[in-house]
């Protein structure tokens, strides 16, 4: 009996150890970087979550421009964040306070306020939306985006 627990001990070891090595190895070629965490927008507003059923979005945004172009002005009434992938985005508020992101940066969009996003080159944004199930993204004046 003896023999059987020190048996069961080394292969627990030697099972934990290699578990281990692998662990480190997978570690070693895994870089993470967290872009953006806060509980509040990109002017300071703080935002909430919805009481409904959750529903999580991604979206893909790509602009096609050779010349300015702003979006309508709209708002969104759910926490979001976007990632710029290329180009550059400068959003606008109806205050006329704004912001410019460029390529790399990560925002958490402002919400529930009215603004727009003026875009003077090709851009492409990765959107991220933390909303609730039949929630439109954005809502234009008068209108679903």
């Amino acid at each position: 009996m003896q023999f059987i627990l020190i048996l069961t001990g080394w292969v627990l070891l030697y099972t934990a150890t290699s578990a281990t090595k692998v662990a480190t190895k997978v570690a070693s070629k895994i870089s993470s970087t967290i872009l953006i965490q806060d509980s509040k927008s990109w002017d300071g507003s703080l935002f909430e979550y919805g009481k409904g059923k959750p529903e999580i979005t991604v979206q893909k945004v790509s602009i096609k421009t050779n010349k300015e172009f702003s979006v309508a002005i709209h708002q969104h009434t759910m926490p979001l964040a976007g990632y710029i992938v290329k180009g550059s985005v400068r959003v606008v508020k109806e205050s006329g306070e704004s912001t410019l992101f460029e390529a790399g940066d990560a925002a958490i969009e402002i919400t529930n306020q009215w603004h727009s996003g003026i875009f003077a080159e090709d851009t492409e944004i990765i959107m991220f939306y933390a909303g609730e199930k039949g929630t439109p993204l954005a809502v234009v004046k008068n209108e679903t985006l």
